[in-house]
């Protein structure tokens, strides 16, 4: 499996975190941390799986960059960047009469069913740099293909680095909120390209509405602000339509990349 890192804000209790922390045998993770935050996760977790960032580093872009250049530091090849808050993971089938089935597995199981699956993918095309899940049970069709190209990915993700550092793409650490899609969006107009496993689905909170993490900062408006920016750093390109910015509600145009190129 390949190494999984994990920025985490005020969750040192984190169910995701403490599973994660006790799979055997242990999988290679680390948990990116501010400085005086550090005695109440190493009341969990082993020192050498905490990471502690510099001072100056404090918006979740900065933290995502920091992230990415510490695995480009490490000389990993590929790596899960991961929210701290994931609740349930589920790989989804077909039984009898075409009825589409879902069965919970365990993290380590999830994660090791789908680095098969997009090692296979990745060979066939090597353009793809970003690969992720389904971020919801809800709605599902029987009729989906098992994997689409260019679209949402979610909050675990796996990033193929060669091309990252080729190309020498960053997070853009003016953003507040919507970093991780403004990440993805610059991937596309590079020509790459990301890929979402449709039969791996996980659940989680909805972006700062749990407890710790960025909760804080969404009650002060973070979403709309990050919502606003993104606006206005793609406004000749049609990519984002404001459903309605005081509830934070609006709706990315993936299908303008569905097949750019």
């Amino acid at each position: 499996m390949y190494p999984i890192y994990i920025p985490s804000i005020y969750r040192h209790n984190s169910e995701f975190l403490i599973n994660l922390r006790d799979i055997k045998p242990e999988l290679k993770y680390y948990i990116i941390i501010a400085k005086h935050q550090y005695e109440n996760y190493a009341k969990n977790f082993n020192p050498s799986n905490l990471v502690i960032l510099p001072d100056n580093i404090i918006k979740i872009s900065e933290i995502r960059q920091f992230i990415l250049d510490l695995a480009i530091k490490n000389k990993e090849t590929k790596i899960w960047m991961s929210d701290d808050d994931l609740l349930n993971f589920f790989n989804s089938s077909y039984k009898q009469k075409q009825e589409l089935e879902l069965e919970k597995v365990d993290f380590k199981t999830f994660i090791t069913n789908s680095e098969k699956i997009i090692e296979e993918i990745y060979k066939t095309d090597k353009s793809i740099v970003q690969f992720g899940f389904k971020y919801t049970t809800f709605a599902l069709s029987k009729n989906q293909k098992s994997y689409n190209i260019n679209t949402n990915i979610g909050m675990i993700q796996l990033l193929v680095l060669d091309k990252i550092i080729e190309y020498d793409i960053k997070y853009d650490t003016s953003f507040i909120t919507l970093e991780d899609t403004d990440f993805t969006i610059q991937l596309f107009k590079h020509k790459l390209k990301n890929c979402q496993l449709n039969n791996f689905i996980f659940t989680a909170p909805r972006s700062g509405k749990g407890k710790g993490g960025l909760e804080k900062e969404y009650n002060q408006g973070a979403k709309q602000k990050g919502i606003l920016q993104f606006q206005e750093k793609y406004k000749n390109d049609n990519i984002i339509k404001i459903i309605d910015l005081e509830k934070g509600k609006y709706k990315i145009n993936w299908l303008k990349f569905k097949n750019a190129f």
